[in-house]
């Protein structure tokens, strides 16, 4: 984009119109991940009235307000799409309260309800070159409500902080899990600016991040539930740079390094590397992880108190691990065949529009946008 005041390359949505989502200035580049920080709450609500469809709130039997959200078409039939909302947001299901054997309502409150195009701000300085410095992009950065890892770099500086409007929960409160919603615990305002990872032309001269956790006890939202462990996947590339303290820009050129023919070869597992999701590490994954490090003798920050794996003893961990996927490929071959090579999943595919008949297939990709920003070129 290239007119008086703007001077702007990079990437955009259709959220943003006229603004760069990622790009490169005249003197500057910026981009961002994803944060999936914790910003969003599910409220129990207790009926009242005799009807689903009042809730008590701070001694009030209040009604519910009753949304609607247009006509949902599926050929000649046609229905009124309606939901209801609390004060804390949507009513998002009903429950039976395992204490008192009542039904309850379940409400979801997210902290960017009616602030989602505030993001645009952000991106508009960005975009007018409105941002110099880094702390200028810290400054900026502090406009989003929705959470991502944002990144700044000039040929001097470089910056990182992470954006988003962050609840201030009271005590008491476990956010991953329903929160009384008569009152008492509603929250207490936004976790200041100052509060929030950042970092600043940093010593090591890095700035590292794949999606992961941005800080250390720094709260994930409950769609990254036990992915927030020890194991995160920049882990790879800190590993890597750690290994070359002093590379250059030309090292980073691996075709120029390897030789035509060891790319060629690279390029030709395009498509047939497959490495897990970033949600390939929630679950059970941090868990078993930790188990392991414990079992091998590794320093691990609050063990647990049970060893899972062999019971703690390395040779039964290691044959019961190996047994496991033993009992696997024994499964598998008589459905598969003997060739692992073949133990695929069918490829499927997903409806994409409403309005034509496509389909779009689904792929592990890295990234939404790929993004390398060269500058005197």
């Amino acid at each position: 984009m290239s007119s008086p005041g703007i001077s702007v390359r990079g990437a955009t949505t259709a959220p943003y119109p006229g603004y760069m989502l990622i790009g490169r200035g005249k003197a500057f580049a910026w981009t961002l991940t994803s944060a999936g920080a914790d910003i969003i709450d599910t409220y129990a609500e207790t009926l009242c009235g005799g009807s689903k469809t009042k809730y008590l709130f701070k001694g009030r039997c209040r009604s519910m307000e009753k949304v609607a959200a247009g006509t949902i078409s599926f050929g000649a039939a046609k229905t009124s799409a309606t939901f209801h909302r609390t004060v804390h947001g949507p009513v998002i299901g009903y429950a039976t309260d395992a204490t008192t054997g009542k039904t309850v309502a379940l409400s979801r409150r997210r902290s960017t309800y009616g602030r989602e195009t505030v993001d645009l701000l952000f991106n508009q300085q960005l975009t007018y070159g409105r941002v110099h410095n880094a702390r200028e992009f810290v400054k900026a950065a502090q406009k989003p409500p929705q959470t991502f890892n944002s990144f700044y770099v000039s040929a001097t500086e470089s910056a990182f902080t992470t954006t988003g409007l962050m609840p201030m929960r009271p005590a008491g409160v476990n956010p991953t899990l329903p929160v009384d919603g008569r009152g008492t615990y509603e929250w207490r305002g936004f976790l200041s600016a100052a509060a929030h990872p950042s970092a600043i032309n940093p010593a090591s001269g890095l700035i590292v991040n794949w999606n992961n956790k941005p800080a250390k006890d720094f709260p994930a939202g409950d769609g990254r539930f036990g992915s927030e462990g020890g194991l995160q996947r920049n882990l790879l590339l800190t590993t890597e740079l750690a290994r070359y303290p002093k590379a250059k820009l030309a090292d980073a050129a691996m075709c120029t390094t390897l030789g035509e023919q060891a790319c060629s070869e690279l390029r030709g597992m395009i498509g047939i590397f497959d490495a897990p999701l970033g949600g390939g590490y929630g679950g059970w994954h941090q868990y078993m992880w930790k188990d392991l490090r414990s079992v091998l003798g590794q320093s691990v920050t609050a063990p647990y108190t049970v060893r899972y794996c062999g019971a703690g003893v390395l040779a039964t961990c290691a044959g019961d691990l190996w047994a496991a996927i033993a009992a696997g490929a024994a499964e598998a071959v008589p459905a598969l065949g003997a060739d692992p090579a073949a133990w695929q999943e069918a490829v499927t595919t997903v409806g994409f529009s409403p309005v034509s008949r496509y389909t779009m297939q689904w792929t592990n990709r890295p990234s939404g946008i790929h993004q390398v920003m060269s500058f005197g070129q």
